[in-house]
Formats: structure tokens, C-alpha cells, sequence
């Protein structure tokens, strides 16, 4: 955080270490776009109903979750991701089989969580990949993580309504704080 009370390194440090974080995080938009278009083309193949959005984590994100948690900042496996957003469970389940039988990123981690909801109720399939680069001059990506969530519009309608009702009434349901209510609801 800048203060008035700051010396000119000190706040020269603070730039320094924005800078590098940004270019950093940047560092993982090409293996993104890459994941992106991967699922893209699978979507097309397999004839499934559903959208796509793609987008690098927001700073305050990632700051949020550096103080939060043990993770640290090049551990990070959502510093950009894929979100694909099905019409139907069914479209869910085939992309996913579709991409664990053969995609050009290899799959790090996957995360259930609609077979095995987290305990707030949140529901969608997390798939983490280690960029593998098709060209040489993109071998400087390799091994960036990349984040894919599969869900359900309802499933995705739950999670936005989760964090609009977060962001009206200043608390952080999506992260379990706030009142306990609102957090039961």
C-alpha cells in the first residue's frame, strides 16, 4: 500500500514488484488462448451447446489469495483461465471426457467439485494444464498453468448470484465470510 509517508525506494520497490507480478501473470495469456481455442475446437467437434470466456486473475485477486492462503504467487494454477459454460450436464460430462482422452496441454489436477460440491454448495468441474508448446519460440510458456472450469448455465447463474449478492451487500460469500444467513441461503 503507497503512503505520503513513503521514501521514493520504497515506493520504487512497490513499482518494482507490480511490474514483475504483472508481467508475470501476462506471461500467461498466450497458454490461455492456446487452452481457449483447444476447447473451442473440441466444443465444435463434439456438436456441444455451451460458451466460452477466457481472462487473466484480477490483481486484487491474487493479492487477496497470497494473503489468504500457503499458495505462492508462481504456484498459482488460476493466473489465467478458460471458463466453458454448458446448457446441460450432459454437455459438461462430454467436454470433459472429451479433453481427458486427448488435449494438446496435459492435465496437472482436476477438481469435482460437481460430483463432489464444496461444502457452500458451489458445483463445477476444474481442470488444471501445464502449457506444452506446439512451437519452439513458444517453448518460454511451458509448463504455465492454466485453469479450465466446465459447468452448467445454472451452475453458473448460482455462482454469479453468490457473488452479486456478495458485492451488494459488502461481504464475501464466494470466500464463506459474511453473515451466516446470507451464507446459508
Amino acid at each position: 500500500i503507497v503512503t505520503d509517508e513513503m521514501s521514493n525506494t520504497q515506493y520504487g520497490e512497490i513499482l518494482e514488484a507490480f511490474t514483475i507480478a504483472n508481467s508475470f501473470r501476462d506471461s500467461h495469456l498466450l497458454p490461455m488462448r492456446s487452452a481457449y481455442y483447444s476447447v473451442r475446437h473440441k466444443l465444435r467437434k463434439y456438436q456441444i451447446n455451451g460458451d466460452m470466456a477466457a481472462r487473466p486473475k484480477r490483481m486484487p485477486s491474487i493479492r487477496r489469495k497470497l494473503k489468504d492462503s500457503s499458495v505462492k504467487f508462481d504456484q498459482m494454477n488460476d493466473l489465467a483461465g478458460c471458463r466453458a459454460i454448458m446448457h446441460d450436464i450432459e454437455g459438461v460430462r462430454t467436454l470433459v471426457a472429451s479433453i481427458s482422452e486427448k488435449f494438446p496441454h496435459s492435465i496437472r489436477r482436476q477438481y469435482p467439485y460437481i460430483d463432489e460440491p464444496k461444502e457452500d454448495g458451489y458445483r463445477s468441474h476444474h481442470i488444471v494444464f501445464s502449457f506444452t508448446p506446439r512451437r519452439s519460440e513458444y517453448a518460454v510458456f511451458e509448463g504455465r498453468r492454466i485453469e479450465l472450469q466446465v459447468r452448467t448455465r445454472l451452475q453458473h447463474s448460482w455462482a454469479t448470484a453468490v457473488e452479486a449478492a456478495g458485492l451488494y451487500r459488502d461481504e464475501d460469500y464466494k470466500h464463506g465470510q459474511g453473515d451466516e444467513d446470507w451464507l446459508r441461503l
